[in-house]
């Protein structure tokens, strides 16, 4: 394949890399500026939204999710969003998958459509994250340095008033799983982010996913902690 123009109905049998490497170019020639075809982008999408083919759904993240970051780093609402455009983006695809769980290709009328559809879904991942973080009253761990505090948080007011010793012995006692406390001390103490929590534990989590979970999960556990709560008081 060379670019030349095809229906959708035309690529049905059309092997998966051959309809990969047909969509790559189309992509590239678009991000240059140039006249680009949709026929297999949008044989891509079917396979994946109509099908639930997941070997056509890594294809469409693959070639379309730097159409993604760029358009991220184009929000305002971005600045108040402190997960990075990867962890938003992935976000995004997976709104894009649950969403399209009950629908078809038919209900779009064209690729520009689907991507249209794609950056609204960013779009709302970026805003349930800045909504989340004001709502909370509480920054991601991903913003604390070394010896920081973490504004409007229970921990952060313990820090601030106790001595670290007592305040990590009210974490260990509160945080049973011990990647809960992993997590606390590679984000409080070494400033680490979640994916460079992952790249020093591998075997620890899933994947990035997991490390956001778990120190979501371990925000919330202080947040609801009795002990650090008696000694703010």
């Amino acid at each position: 394949m060379t670019g030349e123009i095809y229906e959708v109905s035309d690529l049905r049998d059309v092997p998966l890399e051959q309809l990969r490497a047909e969509a790559h170019v189309q992509e590239r020639r678009y991000a240059r500026g140039g006249l680009s075809q949709d026929a297999a982008g949008l044989e891509l999408f079917r396979r994946a939204i109509d099908e639930r083919n997941e070997a056509a759904w890594q294809a469409v993240l693959e070639i379309y999710r730097g159409l993604l970051v760029a358009q991220a780093g184009r929000k305002v609402v971005r600045s108040l969003v402190v997960e990075d455009d990867g962890f938003c983006v992935d976000r995004a695809f997976q709104r894009f998958w649950h969403a399209t769980s009950t629908r078809q290709l038919t209900d779009f009328q064209d690729l520009a459509s689907i991507l249209k559809y794609l950056k609204m879904c960013l779009g709302s991942v970026l805003l349930d994250q800045a909504r989340a973080r004001r709502r909370q009253a509480w920054v991601s761990l991903d913003d604390v340095a070394p010896e920081g505090v973490v504004s409007d948080d229970p921990s952060s007011e313990v820090i601030g008033h106790l001595a670290r010793r007592e305040l990590w012995a009210a974490i260990d006692r509160d945080l049973p799983d011990t990647g809960e406390r992993l997590v606390a001390h590679l984000s409080f103490v070494a400033g680490l982010w979640p994916r460079e929590i992952l790249a020093r534990h591998p075997e620890k989590f899933h994947d990035v996913y997991d490390v956001y979970r778990t120190k979501r999960n371990m925000i919330e556990r202080l947040r609801r902690s009795q002990a650090i709560q008696s000694l703010l008081n």
